[in-house]
Protein backbone atom coordinates (compact mmCIF):
# COMPACT_ATOMS: atom_id res chain seq x y z
CA UNK A 1 0.00 0.00 0.00
CA UNK A 2 1.26 3.32 -0.85
CA UNK A 3 1.83 6.11 1.61
CA UNK A 4 0.21 9.74 0.17
CA UNK A 5 4.12 10.88 0.79
CA UNK A 6 5.17 7.73 -2.14
CA UNK A 7 2.32 8.57 -4.15
CA UNK A 8 3.12 12.73 -4.30
CA UNK A 9 6.73 11.76 -5.01
CA UNK A 10 5.83 9.18 -8.02
CA UNK A 11 3.22 11.74 -9.36
CA UNK A 12 5.99 14.82 -8.95
CA UNK A 13 8.54 12.26 -10.96
CA UNK A 14 6.52 11.74 -13.19
CA UNK A 15 6.04 15.65 -13.91
CA UNK A 16 9.20 16.32 -14.03
CA UNK A 17 9.65 13.65 -16.76
CA UNK A 18 6.84 15.43 -18.48
CA UNK A 19 7.82 18.85 -18.34
CA UNK A 20 11.39 17.46 -19.98
CA UNK A 21 9.18 17.38 -22.88
CA UNK A 22 8.42 20.79 -23.18
CA UNK A 23 11.94 22.10 -21.77
CA UNK A 24 14.23 24.23 -23.93
CA UNK A 25 11.36 24.58 -26.88
CA UNK A 26 11.74 27.82 -29.00
CA UNK A 27 9.04 29.20 -26.67
CA UNK A 28 9.80 28.11 -23.21
CA UNK A 29 12.68 26.96 -21.22
CA UNK A 30 12.58 26.59 -17.17
CA UNK A 31 14.88 25.52 -14.17
CA UNK A 32 13.84 23.89 -10.92
CA UNK A 33 13.75 26.28 -7.66
CA UNK A 34 12.16 24.21 -5.20
CA UNK A 35 12.67 19.97 -4.61
CA UNK A 36 15.67 17.59 -5.78
CA UNK A 37 14.86 16.30 -9.72
CA UNK A 38 13.22 13.92 -10.73
CA UNK A 39 11.25 15.75 -7.43
CA UNK A 40 10.32 19.00 -8.18
CA UNK A 41 7.88 21.43 -6.36
CA UNK A 42 8.18 24.47 -8.08
CA UNK A 43 9.67 25.43 -11.62
CA UNK A 44 10.81 28.58 -13.06
CA UNK A 45 9.54 29.53 -16.36
CA UNK A 46 10.74 31.57 -19.36
CA UNK A 47 7.85 32.20 -21.75
CA UNK A 48 9.05 33.29 -24.65
CA UNK A 49 5.11 34.15 -27.02
CA UNK A 50 3.84 37.53 -27.83
CA UNK A 51 1.43 38.17 -25.38
CA UNK A 52 -0.83 41.45 -23.96
CA UNK A 53 0.15 43.57 -20.95
CA UNK A 54 -2.43 46.71 -19.39
CA UNK A 55 -0.82 49.85 -19.33
CA UNK A 56 -0.87 53.29 -17.98
CA UNK A 57 1.42 56.00 -19.98
CA UNK A 58 1.62 59.36 -19.22
CA UNK A 59 -1.95 59.36 -18.12
CA UNK A 60 -3.34 56.95 -20.91
CA UNK A 61 -4.36 53.40 -20.36
CA UNK A 62 -3.25 51.53 -23.49
CA UNK A 63 -2.94 47.23 -24.32
CA UNK A 64 1.09 46.63 -25.47
CA UNK A 65 2.11 43.38 -26.76
CA UNK A 66 5.24 42.02 -24.40
CA UNK A 67 7.54 39.21 -26.20
CA UNK A 68 8.82 37.02 -23.21
CA UNK A 69 8.28 36.60 -19.50
CA UNK A 70 8.32 34.89 -16.49
CA UNK A 71 6.12 32.53 -14.71
CA UNK A 72 6.45 30.79 -11.15
CA UNK A 73 4.96 27.19 -11.09
CA UNK A 74 4.24 25.65 -7.26
CA UNK A 75 2.95 22.52 -6.45
CA UNK A 76 1.45 22.81 -2.88
CA UNK A 77 1.78 19.57 -0.25
CA UNK A 78 -1.93 18.86 -1.08
CA UNK A 79 -0.56 18.33 -5.05
CA UNK A 80 -2.22 16.82 -7.05
CA UNK A 81 -5.22 17.13 -5.37
CA UNK A 82 -5.39 20.86 -5.95
CA UNK A 83 -4.49 22.66 -8.20
CA UNK A 84 -0.66 24.07 -9.03
CA UNK A 85 -0.30 27.63 -8.12
CA UNK A 86 1.06 29.64 -11.07
CA UNK A 87 2.03 33.25 -10.92
CA UNK A 88 3.41 35.70 -13.50
CA UNK A 89 6.21 37.53 -12.18
CA UNK A 90 6.42 40.45 -14.58
CA UNK A 91 4.99 43.81 -13.97
CA UNK A 92 2.56 44.58 -15.62
CA UNK A 93 1.17 40.93 -15.21
CA UNK A 94 -0.19 39.67 -19.14
CA UNK A 95 -3.39 40.90 -19.70
CA UNK A 96 -5.77 38.17 -20.25
CA UNK A 97 -9.09 36.88 -19.04
CA UNK A 98 -7.89 33.73 -17.43
CA UNK A 99 -5.05 36.13 -15.50
CA UNK A 100 -5.87 38.18 -12.70
CA UNK A 101 -4.72 41.26 -12.95
CA UNK A 102 -2.20 40.63 -10.05
CA UNK A 103 -1.10 37.73 -12.02
CA UNK A 104 -2.32 35.11 -10.94
CA UNK A 105 -3.49 32.45 -13.15
CA UNK A 106 -7.09 31.07 -13.22
CA UNK A 107 -7.69 28.39 -15.64
CA UNK A 108 -10.33 28.19 -18.31
CA UNK A 109 -10.96 24.54 -17.11
CA UNK A 110 -11.71 23.24 -13.55
CA UNK A 111 -8.60 21.35 -11.96
CA UNK A 112 -8.47 17.60 -12.58
CA UNK A 113 -5.77 15.32 -10.60
CA UNK A 114 -5.27 13.23 -13.40
CA UNK A 115 -4.01 16.02 -15.68
CA UNK A 116 0.15 15.70 -16.44
CA UNK A 117 1.48 18.76 -15.43
CA UNK A 118 2.69 19.67 -18.60
CA UNK A 119 -0.79 19.70 -20.19
CA UNK A 120 -1.97 22.23 -17.62
CA UNK A 121 1.35 24.42 -18.86
CA UNK A 122 0.66 24.03 -22.32
CA UNK A 123 -3.01 25.25 -21.65
CA UNK A 124 -1.66 28.03 -19.89
CA UNK A 125 0.48 28.93 -22.31
CA UNK A 126 -2.51 28.58 -24.33
CA UNK A 127 -3.97 31.54 -23.11
CA UNK A 128 -0.73 33.21 -23.00
CA UNK A 129 -0.72 32.75 -27.17
CA UNK A 130 -5.10 34.06 -26.90
CA UNK A 131 -5.86 30.65 -28.29
CA UNK A 132 -9.49 31.64 -28.58
CA UNK A 133 -10.85 28.30 -27.93
CA UNK A 134 -9.28 29.14 -23.73
CA UNK A 135 -11.41 32.39 -23.54
CA UNK A 136 -12.99 31.83 -20.38
CA UNK A 137 -16.70 34.07 -21.03
CA UNK A 138 -18.73 33.13 -18.10
CA UNK A 139 -16.57 33.85 -14.94
CA UNK A 140 -13.04 35.17 -16.20
CA UNK A 141 -10.82 36.29 -13.89
CA UNK A 142 -9.93 39.87 -15.79
CA UNK A 143 -13.39 41.12 -17.05
CA UNK A 144 -11.56 44.30 -18.58
CA UNK A 145 -9.62 42.02 -20.60
CA UNK A 146 -12.50 39.76 -21.48
CA UNK A 147 -14.19 43.43 -22.53
CA UNK A 148 -11.21 44.34 -24.85
CA UNK A 149 -10.87 40.74 -25.97
CA UNK A 150 -14.70 40.95 -27.12
CA UNK A 151 -14.26 44.26 -28.94
CA UNK A 152 -11.34 43.03 -30.72
CA UNK A 153 -12.02 39.28 -31.57
CA UNK A 154 -12.55 39.74 -34.81
CA UNK A 155 -8.77 41.23 -35.76
CA UNK A 156 -7.18 38.67 -37.46
CA UNK A 157 -4.08 40.39 -37.07
CA UNK A 158 -4.17 39.78 -32.83
CA UNK A 159 -5.27 37.00 -32.25
CA UNK A 160 -3.78 34.13 -31.94
CA UNK A 161 -1.30 36.51 -30.17
CA UNK A 162 1.82 34.13 -31.07
CA UNK A 163 0.50 31.63 -33.86
CA UNK A 164 3.54 29.65 -32.20
CA UNK A 165 3.27 25.61 -32.49
CA UNK A 166 3.61 24.75 -28.70
CA UNK A 167 5.83 21.30 -29.94
CA UNK A 168 7.32 19.10 -27.73
CA UNK A 169 10.45 16.76 -27.34
CA UNK A 170 10.88 13.50 -28.35
CA UNK A 171 10.94 11.04 -25.31
CA UNK A 172 14.97 10.28 -26.25
CA UNK A 173 15.30 14.48 -26.70
CA UNK A 174 13.36 14.53 -23.31
CA UNK A 175 15.88 11.59 -21.48
CA UNK A 176 18.79 12.92 -22.43
CA UNK A 177 18.14 16.71 -20.83
CA UNK A 178 17.25 14.55 -17.99
CA UNK A 179 20.81 13.25 -18.14
CA UNK A 180 22.01 16.67 -18.37
CA UNK A 181 19.96 18.39 -15.87
CA UNK A 182 21.49 21.08 -13.61
CA UNK A 183 20.24 21.60 -9.85
CA UNK A 184 19.72 25.34 -9.02
CA UNK A 185 22.57 25.23 -7.53
CA UNK A 186 24.67 24.35 -10.10
CA UNK A 187 22.89 26.69 -12.28
CA UNK A 188 23.44 29.67 -10.04
CA UNK A 189 26.97 28.65 -9.59
CA UNK A 190 27.07 28.87 -13.76
CA UNK A 191 25.72 31.89 -13.59
CA UNK A 192 28.40 33.69 -11.13
CA UNK A 193 31.26 32.16 -13.29
CA UNK A 194 29.77 34.46 -16.19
Amino acid sequence: MWTMFEERNNRLADDYRGMLRIQDRPYLSWIVTKGDPPYAEEYLLRVNVRSYVFRMREGNCAVGAIHDCTVKVTLRPSYPYVAPYIRMLDIPPVFHPAWFSKGTYCPPSPWRADIPLKDYIIEMLGTLCYDPTLIETESPANYKALDWYRKNCDNLSLFPSDPIELTENSIEEAAALEKSAMTLDEVVDSWSVR
